[in-house]
């Protein structure tokens, strides 16, 4: 359906309707999806800028308005991340931008944890470097280390094409939960040898996998820095220049030490009863347009307890494993925050306060080792908000967005910025497996007859010598029937195999356990066409099987071919219409 953009003169809700219907990945290989058209991002990212830079003005932000608070943030945001993608891809040529030129430029943005995701979420960094190149804007990857990281392994098909099984193949040695941030390279000899082991586990499937290209820049970045998502990025950004994506990175733990970014979260935690109301609201109706039963999801409620207010962030300490809640108590005309168990900073803030102080103590956080993060509402709030132009979403974020645009115009009462959805499926480049699950379910069904209806399959020579019992078969089927049809006062009755068996006493059930025998003797008749079936019914089953193991689209995007990668990259960003 064609975008249709609200002019800015006119009054646009401040909320669309809630609806059950998200995107979906394709099945289909090489088919991607985007909500709304490619060819109308560099517009509505435009539309985007302009309607923030109208409205943004009116709206307070603790002794600043939302419209200075963007261009201070756009700014600072372009800065640092020119500086962080100048360390992590050494030669970057990313040019520097006078604060003019920053405010002009379009800011084209997209994110993920630093792990090695599947073609489905690569997509993005390719189509934002696309239209950041034909928008003359800028385009930022967040590298969200934020988050935990749960597994050091990378799922890899394996074992004969017709029989497979998925390996786990590690890149470093197993450790507890922890922040990607905290992250560090454990077992040099396994990290440096993945590329090696995870080559042998997938076979020779007959191509080359991206990973031999990939993996050499990972392992040449370790030597500078031990971070694991340091390196992971790195070698992901190097790729990614080589096929002329030239998007900035920054990683959200640094966006979290920026000015700009603390002065939005003093403001949050100044006023937030009015936002954990607006939150916890939120989620509540989310979860009942969903049909969500579980409180944990997508996010828990914000909670309260002994005068403590639980804030949107995260906070750990360095070198610590465990994130911790943020909880939050006004005292006068200071704010308290807490892990839970210790306070960890007094701000000099209130509702009507200016955030500058509060600010200043925030920046010493850092030098005490303090992380202050945010959690993946507050990120895109901030960004969508103070930075970008058009964000772009995977599904997943696309589908709790609808949350954030909704406190955005509740908290900040501003029609929320519009974002791009997009998703992919790219499977390995094997030979298709020729099964598919309507041979399963036509098999079933023919299994059924045989089982309930042999008598319609029989040789002639068979049906003859057996007549009698068929046609006892069709004399009980139609008393059946007719007792069926008068209880349901004339109705149209079921075949005889979906009958439910009838009371255990009486006439009834003396028929139908006699047609459950005549069923029985005529169903050893059909025998031999049973067997063949139920051995072709195994063979598609484990054919099915195969295909779900090398059609699986998550794989990680490194074990493909870059030449199948690249020509996608290329086909899907040929849409965005841009140069």
């Amino acid at each position: 359906m064609p975008l249709t953009l609200t002019p800015l003169s006119s009054d646009r809700p401040l909320e669309r309707p809630w609806s059950r219907e998200h995107v979906r990945a394709p099945h289909v290989d090489g088919a991607f999806v985007a909500q709304p058209l490619l060819s109308q991002a560099i517009d509505l990212a435009n539309h985007n800028r302009h309607r923030l830079a109208e409205r943004g003005g009116g709206i307070g932000v603790q002794g600043k308005d939302l419209a200075s608070l963007r261009r201070w943030a756009r700014i600072e945001v372009f800065r640092a991340a020119r500086d962080d993608t100048g360390l992590l891809v050494p030669g970057d040529r990313t040019p520097s931008l006078s604060s003019g030129e920053i405010e002009a430029a379009t800011f084209f943005v997209g994110g993920h944890q630093p792990t090695l995701f599947h073609p489905g979420v690569w997509v993005k960094n390719f189509v934002v470097g696309r239209l950041a190149g034909a928008g003359r804007g800028v385009g930022l990857n967040l590298v969200v280390d934020s988050d935990t990281l749960s597994a050091t392994t990378i799922r890899v098909p394996t074992g004969p094409f017709d029989t497979p099984t998925i390996a786990s193949v590690p890149f470093d040695a197993p450790r507890s939960r922890q922040p990607w941030e905290e992250a560090q390279i454990v077992d040099r000899a396994l990290f440096e040898s993945f590329d090696e082991r995870v080559r042998e586990v997938l076979g020779d499937r007959g191509y080359r996998p991206l990973l031999a290209d990939f993996w050499p820049a990972a392992i040449e970045y370790s030597r500078r820095s031990n971070s694991l998502a340091e390196c992971l990025t790195a070698a992901r950004a190097a790729w990614e220049r080589s096929c002329g994506v030239n998007n900035l990175e920054l990683p959200v733990s640094r966006l979290c030490t920026l000015e700009p970014f603390l002065w939005f979260t003093a403001h949050l935690l100044a006023h937030l009863p009015r936002f954990t109301s607006i939150y916890n609201e939120t989620l509540h109706e989310y979860r009942q347009v969903n049909g969500v039963r579980s409180r944990t999801h997508p996010v828990p409620d914000l909670g309260a307890a002994d005068g403590w207010q639980e804030a949107p962030f995260r906070v750990w300490r360095a070198g610590d494993n465990v994130r911790r809640r943020v909880y939050v108590r006004q005292e006068a005309t200071e704010i308290l925050l807490s892990d839970g168990e210790r306070e960890f900073a007094r701000l000099p803030l209130a509702p009507d306060k200016d955030a500058c102080c509060a600010v200043r103590e925030l920046q010493k956080l850092a030098a005490r080792g303090i992380r202050l993060r945010t959690r993946a509402l507050t990120t895109t709030l901030f960004a969508r908000l103070c930075f970008a132009d058009l964000f772009v979403h995977g599904i997943g974020g696309a589908k709790y967005d609808q949350m954030t645009d909704r406190i955005i115009a509740r908290f900040f009462g501003l029609a929320a910025p519009d974002f791009l959805t997009l998703s992919a499926t790219v499977l390995l480049p094997l030979p298709a497996i020729a099964a598919h699950r309507d041979d399963e379910n036509r098999l079933l069904r023919q299994l059924r007859e045989l089982e309930y209806n042999s008598d319609r399959h029989l040789p002639a020579a068979a049906a003859q010598q057996h007549a009698a019992l068929i046609d006892e078969k069709h004399r009980l089927v139609a008393e059946q029937n007719a007792v069926r049809a008068a209880r349901l006062g004339g109705t149209q009755t079921p075949p005889i195999a979906e009958l439910p068996e009838p009371q255990s006493t009486g006439a009834g059930y003396a028929r139908f356990r006699r047609l459950q025998e005549i069923n029985r003797r005529l169903a050893e008749l059909t025998g031999g066409e049973r067997q063949r079936m139920e051995e072709e019914l195994r063979q598609t089953r484990a054919q099915l099987a195969a295909s779900a193991v090398w059609r699986d689209r998550e794989y990680a995007s490194c074990l493909y071919p870059a030449e199948k990668l690249q020509r996608f990259m290329d086909h899907v960003c040929a849409s965005t219409g841009g140069e």
